[in-house]
């Protein structure tokens, strides 16, 4: 492992993951012991970093570096694209993306590439939060404080990468410790346990602990707070619908101060970045070489420059919003043309996600943020857990209306003459909520999850499908056939080390 200086702060380890982590460090295991006997002189490795509280904060931001490239080539394959928010534009002179437009229709095959990304970069991110937890206690610091949250700070990044594991992939590995050693045999070593399991013995404890020891505000932009673990926590519960949990979570995280900005456009901007809605968003700084690329991918193909200056290439055309996304928004809703673009007009007319599309000149990069958890979700959420504990319920009704009001839109009630407006069960503002959080969050990367948890995907992406045969030729005859809420483990870790595949893969 290498650290590069500190005025980058960003800490370079080998790229990790399960299945490659102990070969990449059994050489600096050897230099360990006595066969030479000798340190490297050039870089620090595993046994001799951190030594310091500064060495620290570099491993931690490396932690938080670790989001980064999860959200630019991951979190929207599995949290948009695979849902009804997003599909892709077919081309037919550029067939080399043809194993995500499989993923989009079900019709992939375990051995499908893009399942090694999210398994790969999330294991990475582990192991450099185990890297942290387990030099931590070998370090002084000048308050004692700072290293209660330091260690906070690695723990939910841990509890977030498994949180994202287990969603996608289902039953885990439970990896609480550096890998230093080549072991033929990782999968019994550390086998795939169930999800309720990763849940109990590290998504919950990690996050709790987060929640007990993070600072409430700071003046680090982009830098951990208690919101945020109360977020992760309360969606962890809310996955396993455990909402009487959840519930005290976010009416503690209503308390904090934050509030919806004035105008929903104002949290994508980049000159009103981490404003009073943001609870945690991911930081780019195209000055510093940190920016998101993932619109080079959404542009639609054959543009040019005419909507994207980074210009479109012929592999773009990707999370791009669906017809039904377009026609879900009310006429008034004014989210609908923040998230929604359009180029050309009558049947030719091209959709494409527009909310990330900011263009900085001067670095020619994209200077926007993106957000992880935001104040609008907070409310829905709380919504929908007031409303499993009873309904009706006034207060959920106040809440999800307090974000229909900022999008413009009319309240919505119970009895409501307009049929559209009214929410008279249970069942009724569910669904409600459903929409509410559909259109509210597009592009953020969580529809597909909600989907699953609430046991809605199936029945929901079947009638996409259908819908999606009707409008476009280019859909394979088998495509929405076999709707799956769990992905399957990379064929890697089935070759290599004999993981079991998950059912029906």
């Amino acid at each position: 492992m290498t650290i590069n200086d500190a005025k980058q702060m960003t800490f370079l380890m080998k790229p990790y993951k399960l299945t490659i982590t102990l070969l990449a460090l059994s050489i600096l295991s050897a230099c360990q012991k006595d066969y030479l006997n000798v340190d490297p002189i050039d870089r620090y490795v595993y046994y001799n970093f951190p030594q310091n509280e500064s060495q620290v904060e570099q491993a931690v931001v490396a932690c938080y570096r670790k989001v980064f490239p999860i959200v630019n080539s991951q979190l929207w394959i599995w949290g948009d694209l695979l849902s009804d928010n997003t599909s892709f534009r077919y081309n037919p002179t550029d067939r080399g993306g043809i194993t995500i437009e499989q993923l989009d229709e079900f019709i992939a095959t375990s051995d499908n590439p893009n399942f090694n990304g999210l398994y790969q970069e999330s294991f990475e991110g582990v192991q450099r939060s185990n890297y942290v937890l387990q030099n931590l206690g070998k370090v002084s610091f000048v308050v004692p404080e700072t290293k209660t949250i330091r260690e906070a700070e690695a723990r939910f990044f841990r509890a977030w990468h498994y949180f994202n594991l287990v969603r996608v992939y289902g039953d885990m590995p439970i990896v609480t410790e550096v890998l230093t050693e080549p072991d033929p045999n990782t999968a019994t070593r550390f086998p795939r346990r169930p999800v309720a399991e990763v849940y109990s013995q590290v998504i919950v404890p990690d996050v709790q602990f987060a929640v007990e020891k993070l600072p409430k505000t700071t003046t680090q932009k982009g830098r951990l707070t208690q919101g945020a673990a109360l977020m992760l926590l309360a969606k962890a519960y809310m996955t396993q619908k455990r909402f009487a949990e959840a519930l005290p979570l976010l009416q503690t995280t209503l308390g904090l101060g934050y509030t919806l900005n004035a105008n929903y456009v104002d949290n994508f901007d980049p000159l009103k970045k981490n404003g009073p809605e943001s609870i945690f968003e991911v930081q780019a700084d195209p000055l510093l070489g940190y920016s998101f690329t993932f619109m080079n991918q959404f542009t639609p193909w054959g543009t040019g420059t005419t909507i994207w200056p980074g210009n479109s290439n012929s592999r773009g055309g990707l999370n791009q919003p669906t017809a039904d996304l377009n026609n879900a928004y009310e006429n008034t809703d004014r989210r609908k043309a923040v998230v929604i673009g359009s180029t050309g007009t009558g049947a030719n007319t091209i959709l494409y996600l527009k909310k990330y599309l900011y263009w900085d000149v001067a670095n020619r990069a994209n200077p926007v943020n993106f957000p992880i958890y935001r104040y609008a979700d907070a409310l829905l959420m709380l919504a929908e857990c007031l409303n499993e504990a009873s309904f009706p319920n006034a207060q959920a009704f106040t809440l999800l209306n307090q974000v229909r009001t900022r999008a413009g839109l009319p309240a919505k009630t119970q009895a409501n003459t307009v049929k559209a407006l009214a929410v008279d069960t249970q069942a009724d503002f569910r669904l409600a909520i459903e929409q509410e959080r559909r259109l509210e969050l597009a592009g953020e990367a969580h529809r597909w999850f909600d989907l699953v948890r609430t046991d809605r995907a199936q029945a929901v992406m079947t009638a996409h499908g259908t819908a999606e045969k009707a409008l476009k030729a280019t859909v394979d005859r088998s495509a929405y056939s076999t709707i799956r809420p769990i992905q399957a483990i990379p064929f890697r870790e089935i070759q290599q080390f004999g993981y079991t595949q998950n059912a029906g893969w």
